[in-house]
């Protein structure tokens, strides 16, 4: 099925094709309109450290729903919905490492796991393209800004790069994106990428996008701050275990993304 077919499914019919296996791509332009998130699951025995870690971080790491602990569906975005399957691809980290990349996690569940949803920048495209805004998502990288650390939660933010078509149309995403601080909210960062510890914008080190052809003169680059943050934060915590999504694998909410944003 073509992605412009995706974007008209309600959020349940596009995770029901999920959940069947029937998707496992990327999600970016699925279900116009609605609310995507990324996702970090731990052990309730970290859960609020993690919470005070997101909480001191939250353009990285900005919580919008938050579950029971062995409670697989988000009570605020999606109640009908499973963390298990209605993802199209995870990652499972065991004592820092990397150990699955599945396309369910019923295998890995507990009953003590604690699910974070965190806003995705993925949710504003919508406002972008609406205000004819022109702009080419490169890629995710490890930035030199560093997180406010909590115990054992710290290292650097993973950070999104959109190449945005004029400086008018930059400043005016700067402006959308502000009025939405759920899903990352304004950009931590425009204009040389070496300033935030990037050398080359075209090998992204955490998720490439398709369009890496060279940026042109009138081209600005954007950086917000990325929900793959955890996964960096993972390694260093090296907790027992920790489960996150696949980067631009998205969890996609039943919650529109209007209804997020500051009036």
């Amino acid at each position: 099925m073509e992605r412009t077919e995706l974007a008209k499914f309600k959020p349940e019919e596009f995770r029901s094709m999920v959940r069947r296996g029937e998707w496992t791509d990327t999600t970016g332009g699925i279900c116009a309109g609605y609310v995507q998130s990324n996702l970090a699951i731990v052990p309730k025995e970290y859960a609020f450290e993690f919470m005070l870690f997101c909480y001191r971080n939250p353009q990285p790491c900005p919580v919008i729903d938050l579950t029971e602990p062995g409670n697989p569906h988000p009570p605020l975005l999606a109640p009908e919905a499973d963390i298990r399957t209605d993802l199209p691809r995870y990652k499972v980290f065991k004592d820092g490492a990397l150990v699955d990349e599945p396309t369910d996690i019923k295998n890995y569940w507990r009953d003590d796991l604690v699910s974070f949803l965190l806003g995705c920048s993925y949710s504003f495209e919508w406002s972008l393209s609406a205000a004819r805004i022109e702009y080419r998502l490169i890629g995710v990288y490890t930035s030199n800004i560093q997180c406010l650390p909590v115990g054992r939660f710290a290292g650097p933010i993973a950070v999104t790069l959109r190449l945005i078509k004029g400086t008018a149309a930059a400043v005016r995403a700067v402006q959308i994106s502000s009025r939405m601080p759920a899903v990352h909210g304004k950009p931590l960062h425009i204009g040389n990428p070496e300033a935030i510890g990037i050398n080359d914008i075209y090998n992204a080190d955490l998720f490439h996008h398709p369009d890496v052809s060279p940026q042109t003169p009138d081209e600005i680059p954007v950086y917000w701050g990325c929900g793959i943050t955890p996964q960096l934060i993972a390694l260093q915590a090296k907790l027992p275990l920790m489960i996150t999504h696949w980067g631009g694998h998205m969890f996609v909410t039943d919650r529109q993304v209007e209804n997020l944003a500051i009036l």
